[in-house]
């Protein structure tokens, strides 16, 4: 069992690894529709691997990144839809 103290650096850690592993899936799978939200991830990431993290900033950081996900979810068939139809015009 983790004593008070031990527990948040370990939920940091946590956060850390997993902010890493997101960093590295965006890296992978997209380039330039992602860069905000990577730049955003990566500042969470260094801010949980802090000794002494800002909460505040965190939670500001990853509720910013949440929203970006969202709307590049709910935008993403609308863009798919738009590239579609311009290979159909042979635009692209």
């Amino acid at each position: 069992m983790t004593s008070g103290s031990e527990a948040p650096k370990q939920s940091h850690s946590s956060l850390a690894a997993a902010l890493a592993a997101s960093l590295k899936a965006i890296d992978d799978d997209y380039s330039e529709e992602m860069r905000e939200l990577r730049g955003i991830l990566e500042e969470a990431r260094k801010e949980a691997e802090k000794h002494e993290p800002n909460r505040d900033k965190l939670k500001a950081l990853l509720a910013d990144g949440n929203k970006m996900v969202q709307t590049f979810a709910a935008l993403d068939p609308l863009w798919q839809g738009v590239q579609r139809v311009s290979r159909m015009f042979g635009i692209l």
